[in-house]
């Protein structure tokens, strides 16, 4: 018989047991390749009702962020699978023990065994993962399609990546760990092979070492349950490991959730701000506005074919708005002259420290709107990356969104911007994340912009800060003041496009919120039927204990308490390692929630998991009850 003849009918001869196995490889890959399909295809664009996309739309340093903590999820989520994988074929290799026991003492040689049951292991994987991966797309399908019917269309792209390094993980993954455990077994003397998860030689007649004496203790059922978490290492360590990479999975997903959020709003808070009022030419402030919107909506575009905002009739002298100064509502006002400039990117030249260097830039070009504002009147208190350019290095250098920084240079500190429209080069000093033109814009000193119009001192927008709660009281003088500028001029408070900024980023945090929610119904299902996977092992052994007169009651108390000796400690490494995992990747230059949020989520996670454990009690109790000892073989 041919070792693929042989793991087929084994398969098949012991369908049963083998059954749960198969069916936890199958869901782990169906929902695995749902989530890398459902990030690869729809990813950040989940909230995009069109099929038209501007290039400038959400290219910036926040949506960098949320690909960062995308790409993350997608490495956690296939380390889960090719451990729950890994855990699934070894744990079928030791219940083979038994089996490889008798053939070992009927004469069969190592190899034999070795070649047998891993060909067994993986053809069991491969049937797994042909299924997982046709209900996985199916699944996909139809959510797009579901989708579609609600006008969020989905282009489903074939994933080229993540899906055969899943599929070759795996297989490595059972070639060196699952293949391991099986020569480890072979190694073994026949009569110690007939032990499964249990070791040989377990005396439980010796004192517990590491475990205090106050814990055992307590009561007949806790003692059990840690002597039967002690004898089955195996089962422990390959639980351990499944239930910390869930909790890690969960908690960056629910940290970083929380992080991303209050970190982009606080980001978008600082480059836009809220009681902020316009005052200028109607369609110069109408097209301002939109530029402002343009970071949360994909079908807006606005360029120098909309308007040129420095012709004759949208300027004004910024003596026209002098009773502004007066009063005492206004915070801050920011004199402003924006329009559209031809720019060119100018190559960078970077010196290391031996002496040697480095030439970067591609002298790209494109058309954007520069703005001139005064640095000392800045309202805006961006997140900045380098500085902001002051009154008196403004003649030489500019600051950037972020946007055009990650599009338009390689190594924008590095570098310099070329304004072809006029002739001029800032370099640049500092890199802002900002809402305006979706992070395409550039800002430069007033009055360098203002000499190289041959404009003396106008300006084609002001920006106010006012306190909050007065806007009611200064509307009056701000309609004065405004009409007294010219015709159409007018003024506009940017509030409502603030919030729906605001709004964009909260529906972000939704992504990752539908991510959890699939990992956890993965965890739950896979959990389920690992358990369900061994409960002829454990039936065996409360069949003798119920025997004996243990009742039903008493069991299930031991149950309980066994897995709960796994979840509290793998929660504590999910919680450690989760938080190592963020700081990292995800807590540069973010607003970190106070330290009592990650142990909230633990305490949240815990009592999920324990609740969780409770429930999948009823199930296994039930088959504990309805078996007897003729349901049991000899092995």
């Amino acid at each position: 018989m041919s070792a693929f003849d042989f793991a087929l009918k084994d398969l098949y001869r012991k369908r049963q047991s083998n059954y749960p196995f198969l069916l936890i490889i199958i869901i782990i890959i169906a929902l695995t390749e749902f989530l890398i399909y459902f990030t690869s295809s729809l990813g950040l664009n989940i909230f995009i009702q069109t099929a038209f996309v501007n290039r400038f739309y959400f290219t910036g340093g926040i949506y960098s962020i949320y690909k960062q903590f995308n790409s993350l999820i997608q490495i956690l989520l296939i380390i889960l699978t090719v451990a729950i994988v890994i855990t699934v074929t070894t744990t079928l290799v030791i219940s083979k023990k038994r089996d490889i026991a008798i053939m070992k003492a009927l004469g069969t040689l190592p190899r034999k065994l070795y070649s047998f049951y891993l060909l067994e292991s993986y053809i069991l994987y491969f049937i797994g993962f042909l299924f997982g991966l046709i209900l996985g797309l199916v699944a996909f399908g139809v959510f797009a399609l579901i989708m579609t019917f609600f006008n969020y269309p989905i282009v489903m792209r074939i994933d080229l990546v993540y899906t055969p390094i899943l599929f070759i993980c795996c297989i490595l993954g059972i070639f060196f760990v699952t293949g391991s455990t099986l020569r480890k077994i072979g190694r073994q003397k026949v009569i110690n092979t007939f032990s499964k998860d249990v070791p040989y030689d377990y005396d439980a007649s010796k004192q517990l070492k590491f475990i205090p004496k106050w814990l055992i203790s307590i009561g007949f059922n806790i003692k059990m349950a840690v002597v039967n978490t002690l004898r089955k290492k195996g089962e422990f360590k390959r639980y351990l490991l499944i239930f910390s990479i869930i909790g890690l999975m969960i908690f960056t997903l629910s940290l970083g959730t929380i992080v991303l959020r209050t970190s982009s709003q606080e980001w978008i808070r600082k480059s836009q701000s809220e009681n902020l009022i316009i005052i200028g030419h109607e369609e110069v402030l109408y097209n301002y506005s939109l530029m402002y919107r343009m970071f949360s909506d994909p079908n807006l575009l606005i360029n120098e074919t909309d308007i040129n905002f420095i012709e004759s009739q949208y300027l004004f002298n910024i003596s026209d708005i002098s009773e502004l100064y007066s009063i005492g509502e206004i915070e801050k006002i920011d004199e402003r002259l924006i329009n559209f400039y031809d720019v060119e990117e100018l190559k960078g030249i970077i010196i290391h420290e031996d002496d040697s260097y480095e030439v970067v830039g591609q002298q790209r070009t494109d058309n954007i709107p520069i703005i001139g504002v005064n640095p000392d009147n800045l309202i805006q208190n961006f997140e900045i990356e380098g500085k902001f350019f002051t009154e008196d290095d403004a003649y030489d250098n500019m600051t950037i969104g972020d946007s055009l920084a990650r599009n338009l240079f390689d190594l924008p500190l590095y570098q310099s911007l070329r304004l072809t429209s006029i002739g001029s080069t800032f370099h640049i000093s500092g890199i802002v994340i900002d809402s305006f033109y979706a992070g395409w814009a550039g800002y430069v000193g007033l009055n360098i912009i203002q000499q190289a119009l041959n404009l003396s001192s106008e300006i084609n927008l002001v920006s106010l800060k006012i306190q909050d709660g007065t806007y009611d009281t200064i509307r009056d003088s701000l309609e004065n003041i405004s009409s007294n500028i010219g015709e159409n001029f007018t003024y506009l408070k940017l509030d409502d496009v603030f919030h729906i900024n605001l709004d964009f980023l909260n529906n972000l945090s939704l992504y990752p919120m539908i991510l959890i929610l699939v990992i956890s119904i993965l965890s739950i299902l896979s959990l389920y039927n690992y358990q369900k996977a061994g409960i002829m092992e454990k039936a065996k052994d409360f069949l003798i204990m119920r025997a004996i007169g243990s009742k039903t009651r008493s069991l299930k108390k031991i149950l309980f308490l066994e897995s709960s000796f796994i979840l509290l400690p793998s929660l504590i490494v999910s919680l450690g390692i989760g938080m190592i995992i963020n700081s990292l990747f995800l807590f540069s230059r973010v607003f970190l929630p106070p330290l009592y949020i990650p142990f909230i989520f633990f305490l949240v996670l815990f009592t999920i998991f324990i609740i969780f454990n409770f429930l999948s009690l009823f199930p296994i109790i039930k088959k504990i009850n309805n078996f007897s000892i003729k349901d049991f073989t000899m092995y």
